[in-house]
């Protein structure tokens, strides 16, 4: 393993890739590139194209816990000096690496809640511990707004971000008039989605024809709805497609949909509007509902479940698609908002500063 490294990230998800394992990949790669050496803590260092430091598997907190000490020993030898714990899942071992003398970032995505009707969130117990970790770092990030009234210590706000190369002119013919793209599991509520194109098509003389893009543990349940609502001639779903493609697949669809139950800020509804596609989001969804509703002009519409049963909203949401090339410049210029230099910039040189102090 390199030796002089000064940050290690550590990941603890496995068998997971989605918008948290995108964003500590760039990040990493922009902190290298920032001069400041920067590796991953992964048991999948194969799953990141950015250097590694690989450790024994740690899905469970149990295992999390008696690993720490070893991997704190570890990284101490590589002359890390930094640590971020990338999400909530990691939060509680602030203690566990501040008290071997790391300095300690957290980085959440999904914002902390007890736990809701749905079944998402954490205990009480759980809750309160997980404040009382973040007494322990140095500095908190939060791609989630709603972080920042969650702690009883100060949280930045920096938001998701999106990256130079997805932007670019589309030329291309629509297919689809509502997609989603997302992993296939419960949280991600897509069951509403197939309710919502349902209900479209028996309010609309023309045929709205939908796209799921995934994979996850909910695609034979996913299949059951489709077949149930006799959609299979309606909704398309696919596996899972590789990022360089990602951009024509966003060009294809009129409009982009979260159904979530719970989100910290999609990255796909930014690269959806980075593609200049106006989206429809829960409002449970993390910051994307205050993203697309009040960031700058409104490039979308947020709803509760309940509101797909509404005639009404199920019209408001016809007359998006229907007039969604008029929201084409003002998504991308909302997207450009968020780019690399604001976001993982200002993550990058509030690190600088805790090892300026280290030195001192």
């Amino acid at each position: 393993m390199t030796k002089n490294l000064d940050v290690c990230i550590y990941s603890p998800s496995e068998k997971i890739w989605g918008g948290g394992q995108i964003y500590i990949e760039n990040l990493c790669r922009y902190m290298n590139d920032s001069g400041l050496t920067s590796v991953i803590a992964t048991s999948e260092p194969d799953s990141f194209s950015c250097p590694t430091i690989r450790m024994d598997s740690v899905a469970s907190k149990t295992k999390r816990l008696s690993s720490s000490l070893h991997l704190a020993k570890t990284l101490k030898s590589s002359g890390i000096k930094v640590i971020v714990l990338n999400d909530l899942s990691s939060l509680w071992l602030a203690a566990v690496f501040r008290l071997q003398g790391f300095k300690v970032v957290s980085l959440l995505h999904l914002y902390l809640q007890k736990k809701n009707t749905a079944g998402l969130g954490h205990s009480d117990a759980e809750y309160h511990f997980l404040r009382l970790s973040s007494r322990f770092c140095d500095k908190i990030f939060s791609v989630n707004k709603e972080n920042v009234q969650a702690f009883p210590v100060e949280v930045e706000f920096v938001g998701n971000f999106i990256s130079p190369w997805f932007f670019g002119v589309s030329k291309a013919a629509k297919k689809y008039d509502l997609g989603i793209i997302s992993r296939l599991s419960s949280e991600k509520n897509i069951l509403l989605f197939i309710d919502l194109i349902s209900r479209l098509n028996a309010q609309n003389t023309e045929t709205i024809k939908a796209l799921i893009l995934g994979r996850g543990e909910e695609k034979n349940n996913i299949i059951k709805a489709i077949e149930q609502a006799g959609l299979q001639d309606i909704i398309e779903l696919q596996g899972w497609s590789d990022r360089k493609e990602l951009p024509s697949i966003y060009d294809s669809i009129k409009c982009f949909a979260i159904t979530s139950y719970h989100e910290g800020f999609a990255t796909t509804l930014l690269e959806a509007h980075a593609r200049g596609v106006p989206a429809i989001t829960t409002k449970s969804a993390g910051f994307c509902a205050e993203f697309i509703e009040s960031f700058g002009g409104a490039t979308g519409i947020s709803f509760v479940p309940e509101d797909v049963k509404s005639v009404n909203f199920q019209q408001r949401v016809l007359s998006l698609i229907k007039r969604s090339d008029d929201y084409y410049e003002s998504c991308i210029d909302k997207a450009h908002f968020f780019n690399e230099e604001k976001v993982l910039g200002k993550i990058t040189q509030q690190i600088e500063q805790l090892l300026d102090k280290e030195t001192k």
